[in-house]
């Protein structure tokens, strides 16, 4: 059985199948470069960012991509117990392109991570309460 932390390590050059989100759940199915096995992610979450240019393409190469799993406290600032933006504006826009203002003015003891697709550009992210809630299934080819 192929563990969360499996499937990042894995991911690199891996495309991005399809996506869904529907109450509440986020679900990706990626096929890993590895070894071109397909699995399918699925989290609780509420906050999420798309690139809708990249995901409407047919073409391969923009669904290409790698999961990359962040830890918000080590990336943005905390006061009074939440998030906030970057003071200096440089700071601030390279947040904003890696989605990190998804978390501004949530409490940092309830969003711990971002979980983003990193292809052309950031595919898809989203903010993870608690990545141990994060499943994954193997799926027939």
């Amino acid at each position: 059985m192929m563990t969360f932390a499996d499937v990042v390590s894995k991911s690199g050059d891996s495309v991005l199948e399809s996506y869904a989100y529907a109450e509440g759940h986020l679900q990706l199915v990626l096929v890993l470069g590895e070894n071109d096995q397909k699995v399918a992610l699925s989290l609780p979450t509420d906050h999420l960012a798309f690139a809708g240019y990249a995901l409407a393409r047919a073409e391969r190469a923009y669904r290409t991509c790698f999961l990359a799993l962040e830890d918000l406290s080590q990336v943005l600032c905390v006061e009074n117990g939440v998030y906030v933006p970057a003071p200096d504006f440089g700071q601030l826009m390279q947040q904003t392109r890696a989605n990190y203002h998804l978390a501004y003015g949530k409490k940092a003891a309830e969003w711990t991570h971002v979980l983003s697709l990193v292809g052309y550009g950031r595919l898809a992210s989203c903010l993870v309460a608690n990545v141990g809630e994060i499943t994954v299934v193997e799926v027939a080819g």
